[in-house]
């Protein structure tokens, strides 16, 4: 079961992907702008991201520059009315990994989201010793579920105020989980904390 983003503001297109997404066996979750987007990769990174530009508070391009500067490196699939060259260039140069524009075909939207999924599965096997799987802080270092989130949100250079925030924790429990993942990891620094999950150490 993976973990899809929507990020699109019309109600209707959203819920319908979603639909389409459950029926698939994906666990898809909706953003309507791209604060509720930037906040809900960094709660749990995504498998994959359908992303409208045309978004309410800021650009689709922001949310996508920013996925991509805070180290997701989930495909990125932008959905939108826009076709002209420029802007599906723009997009790839930013890291999108492909761009379909409205209006579309829900099967064709499938097939590639479904494309995208397997690819990014191949590489996980094949790159190998990359970052560490959340099995893998269980097992190994003995972290909790939470302090999976915490280790992650902390490898992003993250402030005990923002992980609280973004996790929805008090400043004084953000803090207690920050120090349990540093003892636990051997880590004295966040940047530390970065280095092992991306198994450089």
């Amino acid at each position: 079961m993976r973990r899809i983003l929507i990020v699109e503001d019309n109600a209707d297109l959203a819920n319908g992907l979603k639909r389409n997404l459950e029926h698939e066996g994906h666990r898809p979750v909706v953003a309507g702008t791209a604060k509720e987007a930037l906040l809900e990769a960094a709660r749990e990174a995504p498998d994959l991201v359908v992303l409208d530009l045309g978004l309410p508070d800021r650009d689709g391009y922001h949310v996508l520059e920013e996925l991509r500067s805070r180290g997701v490196q989930a495909p990125v699939l932008i959905l939108s009315a826009r076709g002209l060259e420029s802007d599906k260039v723009k997009g790839f140069r930013l890291g999108a990994d492909d761009y379909v524009t409205k209006p579309f075909g829900v099967v064709e939207l499938m097939a590639r989201i479904g494309a995208h999924l397997r690819r990014a599965a191949h590489e996980d096997t094949t790159v190998g010793g990359g970052s560490l799987s959340d099995e893998v802080l269980h097992s190994q270092y003995g972290l909790t579920e939470r302090q999976v989130e915490v280790a992650r949100l902390l490898a992003r250079g993250m402030s005990n105020a923002e992980i609280a925030e973004t996790l929805g924790l008090s400043t004084y429990t953000s803090r207690n989980h920050t120090e349990q993942v540093l003892f636990k990891l051997g880590a004295s620094t966040r940047a530390r904390v970065g280095a092992i999950l991306r198994g450089e150490v």
